[in-house]
């Protein structure tokens, strides 16, 4: 059909009438243009009414730009904290320690773990996945 650079179509024999002519081409491509515009108000057609995903992301991005962030816990060295969250060591959530260092640059801090096993063990935690114990400063 077609070769290197050469994007004429070449003509095909039509063995009925023993003549090659443009009926044995297939039609342009600008020939489908009618067809292809056809399919796509049928499918528009087709489509439900309702809201484009562009536009429900566009809402709960305009709808949760009201609402206030939540509050930044400030974690100093002495806290007392519960450890929440974590997922590649499990085994110390909801344990309690105490902050001995707070690394800014990482936003983490470095927890003391208080009672049971491991007790004295130190860890260096996000401060997302710290909760600031109420009342009870080390």
């Amino acid at each position: 059909c077609c070769s290197g650079s050469n994007l004429e179509m070449e003509k095909v024999y039509d063995d009925s009438d023993d003549s090659w002519d443009d009926a044995d081409l297939p039609p342009p491509l600008e020939d489908m243009s009618e067809e292809i515009g056809a399919a796509r108000k049928m499918r528009e057609m087709m489509q439900p009414a309702s809201a484009s995903p562009d536009a429900s992301l566009y809402e709960s991005v305009v709808t949760d730009a009201g609402k206030a962030a939540p509050a930044v816990q400030v974690i100093e060295v002495g806290a007392r904290v519960r450890i929440d969250g974590l997922v590649k060591a499990p085994q110390y959530n909801g344990r309690v320690g105490k902050v001995s260092q707070v690394v800014e640059e990482e936003d983490r801090a470095v927890v003391v773990l208080e009672s049971g096993e491991g007790a004295g063990k130190e860890l260096r935690v996000k401060r997302g996945n710290l909760t600031v114990e109420k009342g009870l400063k080390g």
